[in-house]
Order: C-alpha cells, then structure tokens, then sequence
C-alpha cells in the first residue's frame, strides 16, 4: 500500500507540469483539489474542470482499486 502511495503522489506530482485554465485564471491542477492519504480523501473545488477530476480520479483508481471516486465538491 505504501509503495502504491508514493507512485500515485509521484503521478499526481506530474500532473502539475500541465496546467488549467480556470475564469481565465492559469493554475496547477494541485490548486483544483486537495488530496490526503491517511485517510486517503480527495475534494475537489467546486469550479474544477470535469476533464481534471476524471484525471485525478484515474490515477487514483489505478494505484488504490478500494477507493471510491465521484467526491462531490
């Protein structure tokens, strides 16, 4: 679990090399969400482009298959 952990980090991390456009606001996709891993819990800001949350909901899917998406937020 922990090694899934540090390359789920990893990929979310690498992420941030693209960036979103927000109201005409460029931001890091980490400046769109919030992610904890003990407990693992994601929340996304409510103007969070859809494409983004179905990325980061992705990645987390493949590294932890338990967790569930669609956080509301």
């Amino acid at each position: 679990m922990e090694k899934n952990l540090d390359i789920l980090i990893s990929e979310l991390n690498e992420l941030d090399n693209e960036v979103v456009e927000i109201d005409g606001t460029v931001l890091k996709p980490s400046q769109c969400y919030h992610f904890e891993t003990d407990p693992v819990h994601l929340l996304f800001n409510t103007n969070c482009p859809e494409a983004l949350k179905q990325k980061v909901n992705a990645i987390i899917a493949k590294h932890l298959p338990d967790y569930e998406s669609g956080t509301p937020g």
